[in-house]
């Protein structure tokens, strides 16, 4: 191995190498996945409803095993800190636990002190912006800031990598903009590696440097492209338009 592709590994935090993934005997559900994800990056997974998306990303998050090929998670061994933090599109807020409680829940079995958890919990809500939210019950909340719940348990954990499945999916479209701007504010402050799963090619445009788009039955990936319109001003539009075109053979917007 060259200085430079040692280099390359070290900043790789996913390795996802010939991964086919099948439940039971049924017909393989995504065949030959290699993709690789620079530590500190924004991808974007995207791919019409039922292609495998969520999938993948519970093969990277270790809840589901690949059928073959290799998945490598570089960790960076941090004392009292999981690997991966997950969002869903529901936050699965307990609903007898208060907010701080909540956020609380992932930090459960490290080895942190008291003081810890709690400077953890109150950093979390800090960065969703929820300070003095802490003794709130989930049904005080709007459906945006349960949402930022769920993401403040998320990186309450310190993770590498942030896993979110259609995080905003269910939101209205006005709040679910503006929690896309948190979530870049987030990405921006943190520098954490973010895996994003969307149906929506224009969410992928305005959040990710980077699209990777899966299609086909079985599914594999069919596009990989940066995104260099930047999440804002003129170029966004010609940007959607042009992977709307790129990927037309394949992923129907």
């Amino acid at each position: 191995m060259t200085a430079g592709e040692a280099s390359a590994k070290r900043d790789t935090v996913i390795d996802l190498e010939g991964v086919s993934i099948a439940y039971g005997d049924a017909p393989p559900v995504l065949v030959d996945v290699d993709l690789s994800v620079e530590r500190g990056s924004f991808v974007a997974i995207v791919g019409p409803s039922g292609v495998g998306k969520s999938t993948l990303l519970r093969v990277v998050a270790g809840l589901h095993k690949a059928g073959s090929g290799r998945v490598v998670i570089h960790e960076a061994n941090k004392p009292g800190h999981r690997p991966v933090g997950l969002v869903f599109q529901d936050a699965r807020l307990l609903p007898w636990r208060r907010v701080a409680r909540n956020v609380r829940l992932g930090l459960e079995g490290l080895p942190l002190s008291a003081a810890d958890r709690e400077r953890r919990v109150e950093e979390a809500l800090r960065l969703v912006r929820l300070d003095g939210y802490g003794r709130r019950w989930p049904y005080e909340l709007s459906g945006g800031q349960r949402q930022r719940v769920g993401i403040a348990r998320a990186l309450a954990v310190d993770p590498d990598i942030l896993l979110m499945d259609e995080p905003f999916g269910a939101l209205d479209a006005i709040t679910r903009n503006g929690l896309q701007d948190e979530l870049r504010r987030i990405h921006r402050e943190t520098g954490k590696t973010i895996l994003f799963v969307t149906h929506d090619l224009e969410e992928a445009v305005r959040l990710a440097d980077r699209i990777v788009v899966l299609g086909g039955a079985p599914a594999r990936i069919v596009r990989d492209v940066p995104n260099n319109s930047g999440a804002d001003g003129v170029l966004f539009r010609d940007q959607v338009e042009a992977l709307r075109l790129d990927i037309a053979d394949n992923y129907s917007i």
